[in-house]
């Protein structure tokens, strides 16, 4: 596999810490996506947008061939590749469910009150 700065290529989430996740590509190649190289916006919570399993298209931005290993991007990718990557882990509608919502809502409403009345 002939990696190069700039290829995009499609890796699995491995490992997910507080500020970056590895991931795992073709080969056995791994690499480093960190929290700054996700989104041009501020995430106050990475382990809860990056997840085990999940599978991202990323860009690379550093490739290390006696590692192997690289530094990969999604930040870098332009606003189509984005959606491309990101799309494929949106929540369909139908496996929402209120029902905890429901039943809860009467409980936190009352909570609420009492809070208000000391």
């Amino acid at each position: 596999m002939k990696i190069e700065v700039g290829d995009i290529l499609e890796g699995t989430v491995i490992k997910v810490y507080p500020r970056y996740a590895i991931l795992l590509f073709d080969e056995n190649v791994t690499g480093l996506l960190h929290i700054s190289e996700v989104s041009n916006h501020y995430i106050h919570s990475f382990t809860d947008f990056v997840k085990v399993g999940n599978i991202y298209k990323v860009k690379v931005i550093s490739y290390d061939e006696k590692g192997p290993s690289m530094r990969v991007s999604l930040r870098a990718l332009n606003t189509f590749e984005k959606r491309e990557s990101i799309a494929h882990y949106r929540v369909k509608e139908d496996n929402i469910s209120c029902q905890v919502l429901k039943e809860r809502l009467p409980e936190w409403i009352k909570e609420e009150n009492e809070e208000k009345d000391l």
